[in-house]
């Protein structure tokens, strides 16, 4: 062979010892069969079955041969998954462990179909191995079915075969790997309203609560993932918010804190899912839930910047949170991230939502408004958006810095011309009338001089008109009432095109007293017809 002395007798006694290690083996498998074969109760299965000792030995066989398929670059036969079945149902603790280990790998490379495996029945044993004493046949067959649950037409069938309880027990085991594919499994299986429904009534919720203090980052995401996929629904939420001294939404919060930025986005998307209920919104005053938002608010991706600030503007309509949100230093990073995600319609619509909120607070303590936020909503509301709904937040918003004034003398100083430019031409040309009163609104608010009013006098006569003119009461009362405050400030003087801005100020006029004579005249008949 060409090799060395001390190779060759290298070689020769590895030979040797496993020669020795077969020969011992093969007797002791001879003298299991001969003692299976010599009882009575194998009499009446041998003439049936195969002999003992050829079915130990096509099992060995076969489930070497399943393990070097999942080597294959093709798809398996399916014929070979009866073979599977049937080896999955062996007593054989490395059979079992050979066999689900090959399952395992031949769905994650998808080299056979999810609905084969439920078709030929595979699913029933692998179920049945979850009760195994074995921790690598749990984590194989558990692994298993995370995979098939992850498609929505297998998640009924999994609930169907007794799956739950097993996983449940899993999800509580003490050792990591199988408890993560305990819990991925059943984060899975509530991705479904169907499913869902059976693992609360079975009692995921408290597993899945206690499994948001894991030592595992992997098993906290997970089983965040899957309460937030319950809390999606509101028919849960009592159920979600029931468990003793609020401990669901203070382990949400500590998770918030996390340092692997996935769970503590996701901690924030669950949060946000119960905010829309009262009941939460009581159980979170006092808890110590803002820094780890503000941190969030700051973090470098732009999805959990996003999972933040929503949630910040629903904590925030809450008047018990202005304050400490005010206290805390809110303000600032508002203004940074109007500046930082401007083109972003989701992180502006939220953080002018919130400003709007935290708008009495700010004007009763006197703080000094943040430049950035200032800046950062006159760009907003510059900016040409594809959303009528984030125009009408930065509309809104303006409108409630206007009304304090206080607020109000710092919104004029940083406006031009331009920015009043941009308000009367949504006046002007918008087609969706609520966009046309929020601007026309604000106009109406603002104290500006004849500098930021002349470059668009013609322009506001000409919206004025147009609201005039609309049918809607509420668009001829606001019309009226911006000619008043306008004349009020001095923007009216020096205009060129009043007298039919007067003329159609007659006409609304003569309508409303005409309007008032037959209310009167029929008011007059009603008291008549009651008196006769």
């Amino acid at each position: 062979m060409g090799l060395c002395d001390r190779c060759a007798r290298l070689l020769n006694d590895f030979r040797s010892l496993a020669k020795a290690k077969a020969a011992i083996f093969v007797q002791k498998l001879k003298d299991v069969v001969n003692k299976i074969s010599e009882c009575c109760c194998s009499e009446k299965a041998l003439a049936s079955q195969e002999k003992p000792y050829e079915l130990l030995r096509r099992h060995g066989v076969e489930s070497k041969r399943i393990s070097y398929l999942t080597t294959a670059q093709s798809r398996v036969p399916t014929a070979f998954l009866e073979t599977c079945c049937t080896l999955l149902q062996s007593e054989d603790m490395e059979v079992q462990r050979t066999v689900s280990l090959s399952m395992l790998r031949l769905l994650t490379d998808s080299k056979i179909k999810e609905e084969h495996v439920i078709e030929m029945g595979i699913l029933e044993p692998l179920v049945d191995l979850l009760q195994s004493g074995d921790h690598i046949v749990q984590c194989n067959s558990s692994a298993c079915i995370a995979l098939l649950a992850s498609s929505d037409s297998n998640r009924d069938a999994i609930v169907c075969s007794d799956a739950v309880l097993p996983l449940l027990v899993l999800a509580r085991t003490f050792d990591p790997k199988v408890q993560q594919n305990a819990v991925r499994a059943l984060h899975n299986l509530t991705k479904s309203e169907r499913t869902m429904c059976v693992l609360c009534e079975e009692g995921v919720i408290p597993v899945l609560a206690l499994l948001l203090q894991s030592a595992d980052s992997n098993i906290q995401f997970y089983s965040c993932s899957a309460v937030s996929n319950i809390a999606a629904a509101p028919k849960y939420h009592a159920k979600l918010l029931q468990l003793g001294d609020r401990f669901l939404l203070k382990s949400l919060v500590s998770l918030m804190g996390s340092s692997v930025l996935k769970n503590s986005t996701q901690a924030c998307q669950c949060l946000r899912s119960l905010t829309g209920n009262g009941e939460a919104q009581q159980q979170l005053v006092g808890l110590d839930w803002v820094y780890p938002l503000l941190t969030l608010l700051r973090a470098p991706e732009l999805s959990s910047s996003e999972a933040a600030v929503m949630l910040l503007s629903e904590l925030s309509a809450h008047p018990l949170n202005r304050e400490s949100l005010v206290n805390l230093g809110v303000m600032p990073v508002l203004g940074e991230l109007l500046l930082m995600y401007l083109p972003n319609s989701k992180v502006v619509s939220h953080c002018v939502i919130t400003l709007t909120h935290l708008c009495d607070i700010v004007a009763s303590q006197e703080t000094i408004l943040e430049t950035e936020c200032l800046i950062g909503l006159l760009l907003a509301l510059g900016f040409d958006w594809n959303e009528d709904d984030t125009l009408l937040s930065v509309l809104a918003c303006v409108h409630s810095l206007a009304s304090f004034d206080s607020l109000r003398s710092r919104l004029v100083e940083k406006m031009t011309a331009s920015h009043v430019g941009r308000l009367v031409s949504i006046c002007s040309e918008s087609e969706n009338p609520d966009l046309s009163f929020a601007a026309g609104s604000v106009i109406s608010k603002l104290d500006m001089n004849d500098k930021l009013l002349k470059p668009h006098h013609r322009a506001i006569v000409g919206y004025l008109m147009r609201f005039l003119r609309n049918q809607e009461v509420r668009f001829q009362q606001l019309a009226i009432a911006s000619v008043c405050n306008l004349k009020k400030g001095g923007g009216l003087d020096g205009m060129t095109c009043l007298l039919e801005l007067e003329r159609e100020l007659n006409r609304v006029q003569q309508q409303t007293e005409h309007t008032r004579q037959l209310l009167q005249m029929l008011q007059q008949d009603t008291c008549t017809k009651d008196k006769s």
